[in-house]
Order: C-alpha cells, then sequence, then structure tokens
C-alpha cells in the first residue's frame, strides 16, 4: 500500500470550505423582485478578490459549487497567515453584503455571513474529464464541519470548526485562540461518532460575535 500511494500525486493540504450564510433565502428574495444581479456582482466580487489573494497566500481556488468554494492551501501553510486571509476575505464580504445585498432585499435574515470548515491532510491529484481534480479524507472531513457549525450555535456567522488536527498543526499565536472546544456528529464520518472540533471567531472589528 505504502508503495502504491508513493506512486501517486500526494499534496498536503489544508482543505479550506466557505459558504454564505441564508444564500437561499437570500437568493428567493431577490429573484422575487428581479435583483439577482446583486448577487452575481458580490459572487463576481468575491471571485476577484480570491484571484488576487491567492497569489499572496499561495492557495488554490480548487472549486465554486453555488454558493460555496474550497480552497487548498499548501500543509506548510502558516496558522496566522491562514487566519489573516480569512479575516480579510469575511471583511470583504461583509462590506459587498452592506453595499450591494442588503439595500436590495426585502426581509433581511437573521444570520448573515460566512462560515468555515478546515481540515488537514493528504490529497491524491488525478485528471478527471480533462480537469485537475483531488480525491482525500480531508475533503470529505472539511465539508462536514463547515455545515455543522450551525449545530447549537444561533450565530455562526464568521467562525471556523477545525478539526482538532487541522486547528494543532499550523500552531496558531495566542492572538488567533480566542476558541472552544466542541464536538459535533458529521455524517458519514468516524461512523457518526461524535467528533472532536475547534471552534474559531474571526475578528470583525465592532461586529464580532462570541465563541458560543
Amino acid at each position: 500500500m505504502t508503495q502504491e500511494l508513493e506512486s501517486l500525486a500526494i499534496a498536503d493540504s489544508y482543505a479550506v470550505f466557505f459558504d454564505i450564510c441564508s444564500s437561499s433565502i437570500i437568493i428567493e428574495d431577490l429573484m422575487l423582485t428581479d435583483n439577482f444581479r446583486a448577487m452575481r456582482n458580490l459572487l463576481i466580487r468575491l471571485k476577484n478578490s480570491l484571484r488576487t489573494e491567492s497569489e499572496t497566500y499561495g492557495f488554490e481556488v480548487y472549486k465554486f459549487i453555488g454558493d460555496a468554494w474550497i480552497l487548498l492551501f499548501p500543509g506548510k501553510s502558516e496558522g496566522k497567515s491562514l487566519i489573516k486571509f480569512l479575516e480579510g476575505l469575511s471583511r470583504t464580504f461583509e462590506e459587498g453584503l452592506r453595499e450591494l445585498i442588503i439595500p436590495k432585499l426585502q426581509s433581511t435574515p437573521n444570520i448573515l455571513g460566512l462560515t468555515f470548515g478546515i481540515d488537514k491532510g493528504r490529497l491524491v491529484k488525478l485528471t478527471m474529464l480533462q480537469r485537475q481534480e483531488y480525491v482525500g479524507r480531508a475533503l470529505n472531513v472539511a465539508s462536514r464541519p463547515q455545515s455543522a457549525i450551525k449545530d447549537k450555535d444561533p450565530r455562526p456567522q464568521y467562525k471556523i470548526l477545525f478539526s482538532k488536527h487541522a486547528f494543532e498543526a499550523p500552531r496558531l499565536p495566542p492572538r488567533f485562540r480566542q476558541t472552544k472546544a466542541v464536538t459535533r456528529f458529521l455524517r458519514n464520518i468516524q461512523g457518526g461518532k461524535k467528533y472532536e472540533c475547534i471552534k474559531l471567531r474571526l475578528k470583525m472589528g465592532q461586529r464580532s460575535t462570541p465563541v458560543n
């Protein structure tokens, strides 16, 4: 098995999933008033920001899935840089939300922002339908905390749910450790058993929310 793995193209990576809170409600509201262009413009703004920041922070914008992105950071990435990028991304989104989306909404959802899930591990590269794809446990695990962060948390926006392994690996400095250990049931992970995670709140200035 080891020799077989060594023959594959393997990258040690942080898999970062993030999505837009209440996106279905927002889209329905905008569609009803023919204002979907506002969401389109916000997504384009995020796309352009990710493209620029990928050169600075060295990550790959792997996929966009409707209202969510998958980013892949090198396994040697510093935790400080990773969190700094996510805080900047969150501010970019928050500014776009308030400038482009909220003025067009008939009814503003209670939860607005981004949620994040992060895991770390080896990903196998392969070509499928002439596109570079990745397969690996880190992708499967990271997608689950991103959705599970909403469990038992009435204000999940701008928070990250790390797997314990992904949180410990980058050795985050003290100012980034405003965290809380939590357990979640992650679908199809660990046979449905409780999975230990670390929740971290990103700093969003005056709009910060407590780690619940």
